[in-house]
């Protein structure tokens, strides 16, 4: 069986949890929606893992979201084909040393894990504003608690709201918060993690960090994914990490 499909209930309580999450929805009425109001929401933690969701990930990256409502719908709970940061993203893993399949066609052997800054649907426009409240909860809630589970060697914040949640996830708080500054630098974590902050390979931002610049980005992280070996670590990790604080 492919560690992306193994059965675990420790992750099968993480997707439990962000399915009865309410917290932002009940926060900003009309402004967010839970997937789980939908049929097709699938038994996942994030979306994006319906194309990378490795469960002993090498790499995690946090993008922004999924998209709005619409797109949701409209593509039943998935990508689209063509999709442009998908494509993107593959390039640029493979730039770091990843072979994957073409998005959105499930990749069970990759090891990579995907994830987004918030876990629910925006409502109206894709381009609408992502609040650092929503951010914030979701990070406590979910991406702490995922993380603590993978405890992937290198994670990546992909993005303004990407690099926020991984921010706060490892308390980084002498890392410059904006990420126009924060871009191209990385750090290691209370527990050794590596981290890096990255932009955002969409579209939009492509134009605040050009293609090639990302590119180089993304070597760096590839060297330093070949300098580390996970194999040598303990299973546990260090206890006296920043997750030791997680209830």
């Amino acid at each position: 069986m492919e560690a992306a499909e193994t059965v675990d209930p420790d992750y099968a309580s993480l997707v439990a949890a962000r399915k009865s999450c309410r917290v932002c929805v009940i926060r900003s009425p009309g402004k967010i929606r839970s997937c789980a109001e939908f049929d097709f929401d699938p038994e996942l933690v994030s979306l994006w893992e319906q194309w990378l969701g490795h469960r002993a990930p090498k790499l995690l990256a946090v993008g922004q979201d999924f998209g709005n409502v619409d797109y949701f719908v409209r593509n039943s709970g998935r990508d689209e084909p063509h999709n442009k940061t998908n494509d993107n993203l593959r390039k640029l893993l493979a730039t770091a040393g990843f072979r994957t399949t073409e998005p959105p066609a499930r990749d069970g052997e990759a090891p990579v894990f995907l994830t987004n800054s918030i876990l629910c649907l925006k409502e109206g426009k894709m381009s609408g504003p992502i609040r650092a409240s929503w951010v914030a909860a979701c990070t406590d809630r979910h991406l702490l608690p995922l993380l603590r589970l993978l405890r992937p060697p290198v994670v990546v914040g992909m993005g303004a709201h990407g690099w926020r949640a991984v921010r706060q996830a490892f308390a980084l708080h002498e890392a410059p918060a904006p990420i126009s500054r924060a871009a191209g630098a990385a750090w290691r974590s209370a527990d050794g993690t590596r981290v890096f902050a990255v932009g955002h390979c969409g579209p939009l931002g492509l134009i605040n960090r050009p293609w090639a610049v990302q590119l180089a980005d993304w070597r760096r992280i590839g060297a330093t994914l070949a300098s580390v070996d996970d194999q040598t670590e303990p299973a546990s990790r260090h206890r006296s990490s920043v997750f030791s604080t997680l209830p």
